[in-house]
């Protein structure tokens, strides 16, 4: 009985050591990456809520759904830091809200050749983007125009430098600009294209050739920076 004592009395003061010790230890300390919209630019003015352009064409609502945020660097000890943020997040083109939040965390510190990529949603027959607006042809009709876009395409944001601290969250916008996209399409191609039920609908399956034409300066043009 004796010696079941003192053997019970040396694991508790073992157990109390360890937990002592693992009280001590300080988490290593998080940075906060947070994802922003914006859905103007140079080439588009916000009034009374809409998008606008000069050639007739606006986009007065959509809707962008992303799934995933990549954050890629290497920090100050020469270690690489790769993180993946899965999310279903939605982005209000009318506004540049992204709900629900998005929020990557980081080890805090000085990170160099980062990259930050953002996934678009790839979820079968449902686009990842829809646009609506109007476009006002060559005789002054005002029609419907739906842009819809289908693709787990990725756009990233490159920085040589990026330091992230605990005090202040790092912002990584991503510029959504559709008139800048249309940019390349003359207004003559707009007044020609099939109309379905009223409504010039841009995709994979109606006009083909516009679709082509404006999903390849999407990708162009679309942009993410840190701030």
């Amino acid at each position: 009985m004796k010696t079941m004592k003192t053997l019970n009395i040396g694991l508790t003061i073992m157990l109390g050591s360890l937990q002592l010790m693992s009280c001590s230890d300080d988490p290593t300390p998080m940075a906060r990456i947070k994802l922003e919209a914006s859905t103007t630019s140079a080439s588009t003015s916000t009034q009374s809520g809409r998008v606008t352009g000069t050639n007739g064409l606006q986009f007065t609502s959509g809707i962008i759904t992303i799934r995933e945020v990549v954050f890629d660097g290497d920090n100050d000890n020469g270690t690489s830091v790769s993180r993946t943020h899965e999310q279903i997040a939605v982005i209000d083109y009318a506004t540049g809200v992204i709900t629900p939040e998005v929020i990557v965390t980081v080890p805090a510190g000085l990170y160099r050749s980062v990259n930050l990529g953002i996934e678009l949603q790839d979820d079968g027959a449902d686009p990842s983007m829809v646009l609506e607006g109007t476009y006002t042809n060559s005789t002054d009709v005002v029609i419907p125009i739906r842009f819809e876009f289908n693709s787990g395409e990725v756009f990233e944001a490159n920085a040589t430098v990026v330091t992230l601290s605990t005090d202040t969250d790092v912002v990584g916008k991503i510029s959504w600009d559709a008139l800048d996209w249309f940019s390349v399409i003359s207004a003559s191609r707009l007044d020609e294209a099939t109309q379905t039920n009223g409504t010039i609908i841009i995709s994979e399956s109606s006009n083909e050739s516009i679709f082509s034409d404006v999903a390849d300066r999407l990708d162009v043009g679309t942009q993410v920076v840190f701030q």
